[in-house]
């Protein structure tokens, strides 16, 4: 888990992420490559992220401490528009 970590910062500083849902549903231009949802996320929001993964034929990946990860509070879902740190993420999501 600690290099998802490394990767979900180097994509926010790179500011290469869509944060929070409304930003996610309402994304029309940017490609996704993997999408970070909270382990305690509403089904309503597992949902969203599955048919947004559907549309951008990518992976979703829980994570059971995204807040701590993100440092910010109450955040649920992220999704990676980098295609290198969204493969990496996926690559490294069972160690």
């Amino acid at each position: 888990m600690n290099k998802i970590s490394t990767y979900v910062g180097f994509a926010i500083k790179a500011r290469k992420v869509l944060i929070g849902q409304s930003t996610i549903k309402s994304n029309k231009i940017k490609q996704i490559y993997c999408i970070l949802v909270c382990a305690s996320a509403s089904e309503n929001l597992v949902n969203l992220a599955n048919n947004v993964a559907n549309k951008f034929s990518c992976e979703v990946i829980t994570i059971n401490n995204l807040e701590e990860i993100t440092h910010k509070q109450g955040l649920k879902i992220i999704a990676i528009t980098d295609e290198s740190l969204g493969m990496a993420i996926i690559k490294n999501k069972e160690n």
